[in-house]
This record gives C-alpha cells, sequence and structure tokens, in this order.
C-alpha cells in the first residue's frame, strides 16, 4: 500500500475479522460474498447501472477497471458496514485492495483519502 495507515491486515480489523473467523477462513479475500460481488465483472457492470442512477452519468473517458475498481470498494463496505457515506469512512483491509486490483488493474491508484483530503 502506498501509506503506512493503509496496511491493514483483515484480522486487524473487528469487523471483517468476525466474518473471516466465522467463516473458518485464512483471509476475508476467500469469503464466497467478496469473491461475487467484489471480483465478478457482472455483477459490478450491475451496481454501475444503479450507481448512474443515483448518482448521474459518468464520462465516457473512464476506463472501465477504474470504475469496477470504485465499484468493488463500495460493495466491500456494503458487505462489512451495511452503510458508509462521504463522511464516513473506513480503510479497507489490504488483502482486499490488493486482490482488487489485481482484477482490475490500472497503470495509476490514488489510494485512500479523507473527505477533503487531496493527494
Amino acid at each position: 500500500m502506498e501509506t503506512t495507515r493503509e496496511c491493514k491486515c483483515c484480522f486487524g480489523i473487528p469487523d471483517v475479522a468476525r466474518k473471516v473467523h466465522k467463516g473458518n477462513l485464512k483471509c476475508i479475500t476467500e469469503h464466497d460474498s467478496f469473491v461475487v460481488n467484489c471480483l465478478n465483472h457482472h455483477v459490478l457492470k450491475l451496481s454501475n447501472y444503479e450507481y448512474m442512477q443515483d448518482n448521474g452519468p459518468i464520462g465516457d473517458d473512464e476506463p472501465v477497471n477504474e470504475l469496477y475498481r470504485h465499484l468493488a470498494y463500495r460493495r466491500f463496505a456494503r458487505f462489512i458496514w451495511k452503510r458508509l457515506g462521504r463522511y464516513n469512512r473506513r480503510i479497507l483491509p489490504s488483502c482486499v485492495v490488493d486482490a482488487i486490483r489485481k482484477q482490475f488493474p490500472s497503470q495509476q491508484y490514488c489510494g485512500f483519502r479523507y473527505p477533503g483530503e487531496e493527494k
């Protein structure tokens, strides 16, 4: 990860660790719900339609992998914390970010930012 604050193990985040332990897994990225909801491009394509309905259209020049990463991060947050928002953000486990980045690669990543924080 780009910064120290982003280096979080899934076992170090209590809400995530509960799902790992409940599923008797070694990592949250092994959880069926993570694989189906965050790494499946068909699911993310449908999630994109919902996102556009709620937030308006995105530019045609938006790279699809960047869009799918954004949606996958949102879906993971919903899977773990149910509801977050603009001023209620959480740092995702490094393993989750890495798995999503491998599935939807890019040349550039912006990393985690709190609202109003610039890189």
